[in-house]
C-alpha cells in the first residue's frame, strides 16, 4: 500500500481495529465468566471444609473478577453503542453525499436549459405552424377552385376552344354516319332474304 491512503482505506482499517477491540473484549468477558464459576466452585468447596482463610480468599478473587467482568461488559456495551453511531454517521454522510450528487445532477440539468429561449422558440414553431397552415388552407381552397372550374394552366396554349369543337362534331358525324350504314346494311340484308324466300 502506498504512503498515502485513501479515505475507504482508511475506514476500512477502522473497522478492522473496532472489530478487534469488541472480540478481544467478548473473549475476556468469557474468561472473567469462567474465573467467576471457577471462583464460585472453590469457594463452595472451602465453606464445606472449613476453611475460612481460603474462603474468604476466594470470595475476595470472585469479588474481584465480578466486578472486572461487569466493567467490561460496560466497557463492551460502550463501544458497541459507538460503533452504532459511527454506522449511523456514515449512513448520514452517504446519504447526504448522495443529496449533493443529486443536487448537482439536478443543478446541472436545470442550468443546461434556457426556459426563456425554449418558450420563445416554441412561440416562432406555433408561429410558423400556424401561417403554414393558413398557407396550406388558401392553396387548396385555389386548388379545389381550379379543379371545380376545370381550368388548366395554359390549356388555351395546348388547345384550343376551336379544336374541341372540330373533335366533337367529328364524332358526331362519326356516330350518325355509322347509324346510317348499319341502317342500309340492315335494309339490304332484308331485301336479299325477301329474294330468297322467293326462290
Amino acid at each position: 500500500m502506498g504512503i498515502f491512503k485513501s479515505s475507504e482505506e482508511k475506514r476500512i482499517e477502522r473497522d478492522i481495529e473496532v472489530r478487534k477491540g469488541v472480540n478481544s473484549l467478548k473473549r475476556n468477558i468469557r474468561d472473567l465468566a469462567k474465573h467467576e464459576g471457577s471462583y464460585i466452585i472453590k469457594a463452595k468447596k472451602a465453606k464445606k471444609i472449613g476453611d475460612q482463610s481460603q474462603y474468604d480468599f476466594l470470595k475476595r478473587q470472585l469479588k474481584k473478577t465480578a466486578a472486572q467482568k461487569r466493567m467490561r461488559e460496560r466497557q463492551l456495551l460502550s463501544i458497541e453503542t459507538a460503533v452504532q453511531i459511527k454506522n449511523q454517521a456514515e449512513s448520514d454522510a452517504d446519504f447526504a453525499k448522495s443529496m449533493g450528487s443529486v443536487a448537482k445532477a439536478v443543478s446541472e440539468v436545470y442550468g443546461s436549459v434556457d426556459f426563456a429561449k425554449t418558450q420563445k422558440n416554441f412561440e416562432k414553431a406555433m408561429m410558423q405552424a400556424e401561417t403554414l397552415q393558413q398557407q396550406m388552407e388558401i392553396f387548396l381552397e385555389m386548388t379545389q377552385e381550379h379543379v371545380m372550374a376545370g381550368d388548366v394552366e395554359g390549356e388555351d396554349q395546348v388547345v384550343t376552344d376551336a379544336e374541341i369543337d372540330r373533335m366533337l362534331d367529328e364524332e358526331v358525324v362519326r356516330e350518325e354516319g355509322g347509324t346510317l350504314d348499319k341502317e342500309i346494311e340492315k335494309g339490304l340484308k332484308d331485301i336479299q332474304d325477301e329474294l330468297d324466300r322467293e326462290r
